[in-house]
């Protein structure tokens, strides 16, 4: 699927949130099912973790593995890649059928294979219209840090501030959305310190900047399992 592809997609998907006020969601009830049924049994069970709101942010096998089997080494990124089509056709049955949390899982799912592929802004467009139809609806906080990072990359920084301020002070509350561990909201508010860490650094604050970047280590390294993530950027 090119990017030309997905960005046709994902534009269809955000006009089927904008109809979906005045759309008849039961007339597509058999669709969704067809939809979510032709998914793998792995993609269905990371979807159906998404929905329960089981991680903040989307985790890969090896992440939290001290000795690997050779189908943890798998990224997470070659299964959507390979998916994609899949996924995004049901993301827009969910949306269609009035599935407003099986959309959203789908959004977090795909979230960090679409920043690699320049495609995020289109996503969030469509998180941001699924919220606006129906507030209950949880977002994930890799979402929100999302928006946070594209903020920071667009020059907005003050918008990205406010968004990361909200979760460090707000013990990583965002919403609806439910914690089951506290090491989770530990986890969302060390990645925000970071993010602000790498403000501060933009803006030539290295002192701060680094005492906020230590903080967000302190944060990582309180976590109950190591995360090998830490050593690289978490919320991409």
């Amino acid at each position: 699927m090119n990017s030309q592809e997905v960005v046709v997609m994902l534009e269809e998907c955000r006009g089927a949130v904008l109809a979906g006020a005045a759309g008849a969601p039961g007339e597509y009830q058999e669709g969704y099912q067809r939809c979510r049924e032709s998914l793998s049994a792995e993609l269905q069970g990371l979807l159906q973790e998404a929905v329960e709101m089981k991680w903040p942010f989307v985790p890969e096998k090896w992440q939290y593995k001290q000795s690997l089997a050779q189908e943890d080494k798998t990224n997470l990124k070659d299964m959507i890649s390979e998916r994609l089509p899949e996924l995004l056709a049901f993301m827009k049955a969910s949306i269609l059928a009035g599935e407003s949390v099986s959309a959203a899982s789908v959004v977090f799912l795909v979230d960090r294979f679409l920043y690699w592929v320049d495609a995020s802004s289109k996503l969030l467009q469509i998180a941001k219209a699924l919220h606006r139809l129906h507030p209950g609806t949880p977002l994930a906080p890799q979402l929100v840090l999302r928006q946070a990072r594209l903020s920071v990359n667009t020059g907005k920084l003050q918008k990205a501030e406010y968004i990361l301020s909200s979760l460090i002070n707000n013990s990583g509350a965002t919403g609806s959305w439910v914690y089951h561990q506290d090491s989770d909201r530990v986890l969302v508010q060390a990645v925000s310190t970071q993010i602000r860490g790498q403000i501060l650094q933009k803006l030539g604050l290295w002192r701060e900047a680094a005492e906020l970047i230590l903080a967000s280590l302190v944060g990582f390294y309180a976590l109950p399992q190591p995360d090998k993530k830490v050593q690289k950027c978490h919320f991409c």
